[in-house]
């Protein structure tokens, strides 16, 4: 009896030891990734841009093969006018509670193998303006203080260096992006419709650097493991990333957003008109053109020795009821792939906007959807993994 016991508590204790070990074992590899290991081979990942994270979402995610999210956390609920930044008006510290709140949906990503690129789209003196543009005047869509004035700079410096002492050793972590789109050619004018190429460049790439370089030392005050993740300038266009001037740190990344040509991927001045490959006026609509686009990306990394594990497509995406949307992901995705970056497609199942949502395939939302919106309440909608579209990412997410 006296044997039979001690076996049974060797496999009591054994059992016990294989399961602390698995749970360290996942929570090591993942806190491995801060050091700049996870971004040596192309990762693929998702957008997540929602109200709320929960098990549910994250283990789709998993399922679907995306092997990080690029995390916004300005639609998390918050006491405070902006959540975390606490009010982007004037900066005095990070929200408690807003902190706690982050860290229970980071330690959830953590517990589900999820690993997370902690991306701002709010900072002191840059307020996001969510999806209500259309509403506004340009001058309350672009809110371009932080261009403007040192002061907003230097207390973006301090919030970012405060959250890196709150999270700089979460092991979900695996990337800070200091801030989604930046825009300073706005300080030049806020006329709707022009390019980039119409505003001078020494001017805004100065800017830029300035502003960046006080960022990382904020956060390099703090940590040196932690990839740091930087938008070009004009919306993160590919085309301004030849002109962004690059910084003295081995562990930073360089992310571009592709939606070119725009007519095309926004359904409101699509309206059906474009179909790819097909023509836009005189434009061809095909992947020599998608490739004339992102030769910009490469060409940035030519000109400042820049491996491409050090680029992220941070987003890529197009209205799903644009025609030929499966074609375009099909030759964007061989492109990246040719050039070795990693990307993240716009968005996973995202729950303020059904247009980015490729699980749902093209046709319309039920009208019971939009009353069920109306009403604050949550409506289940069918979503599949069959549709065109979302076939694409899911077979690039899985190879």
């Amino acid at each position: 009896m006296f044997a039979l016991f001690r076996v049974a508590s060797h496999v009591v204790l054994l059992c016990f030891l294989l399961l602390v070990s698995a749970e360290f074992c996942q929570a090591s590899s993942l806190l491995d990734r801060n050091n700049g290991d996870f971004w040596r081979t192309t990762k693929k990942g998702a957008n997540v841009f929602n109200r709320s994270v929960d098990r549910k979402l994250i283990r789709a995610a998993k399922q679907h093969g995306i092997q990080f999210f690029r995390l916004s956390v300005a639609r998390f609920p918050s006491q405070a006018t902006d959540f975390l930044v606490g009010n982007a008006d004037d900066y005095v510290g990070l929200e408690e509670e807003d902190v706690k709140f982050l860290r229970g949906v980071l330690d959830l990503c953590l517990d589900e193998g999820m690993p997370v690129v902690l991306t701002m789209l709010t900072l002191p003196g840059s307020r996001w303006k969510d999806l209500s543009w259309w509403e506004t005047t340009p001058e309350e869509k672009f809110d371009i203080r932080i261009w403007k004035d040192v002061g907003f700079q230097e207390q973006a410096a301090r919030f970012w260096r405060d959250v890196a002492l709150k999270f700089h050793d979460h092991p979900a972590i695996v990337g800070f992006n200091l801030l989604n789109e930046p825009y300073p050619e706005k300080v030049h004018g806020l006329k709707a419709g022009k390019s980039f190429r119409d505003f001078p460049q020494d001017d805004v790439q100065k800017r830029l650097f300035k502003f960046y370089d006080l960022v990382i030392k904020g956060v390099r005050s703090v940590t040196r493991d932690v990839p740091i993740i930087l938008d070009s300038s004009w919306y993160a266009d590919a085309e301004a990333l030849r002109y962004l001037i690059p910084h003295d740190d081995p562990n930073l990344l360089y992310s571009v957003h592709i939606y070119e040509p725009y007519n095309y991927t926004n359904f409101r001045l699509n309206g059906g008109k474009y179909k790819y490959p097909g023509k836009m006026g005189d434009m061809h609509l095909n992947k020599k053109r998608l490739l004339k686009h992102l030769q910009h990306v490469s060409a940035f990394q030519k000109a400042n020795n820049i491996r491409s594990d050090r680029i992220i497509v941070g987003e890529f995406g197009g209205d799903r009821r644009s025609s030929g949307l499966s074609d375009y992901f099909t030759d964007l995705i061989s492109i990246f792939k040719e050039y070795g970056w990693h990307f993240a497609f716009y968005a996973f199942r995202p729950d303020s906007w059904d247009g980015m949502d490729y699980e749902l395939g093209e046709k319309k939302l039920p009208w019971a959807y939009w009353e069920a919106f109306e009403r604050g309440e949550k409506f289940e909608l069918e979503r599949r993994d069959d549709h065109a579209a979302f076939k694409v990412l899911k077979e690039a997410l899985q190879n």
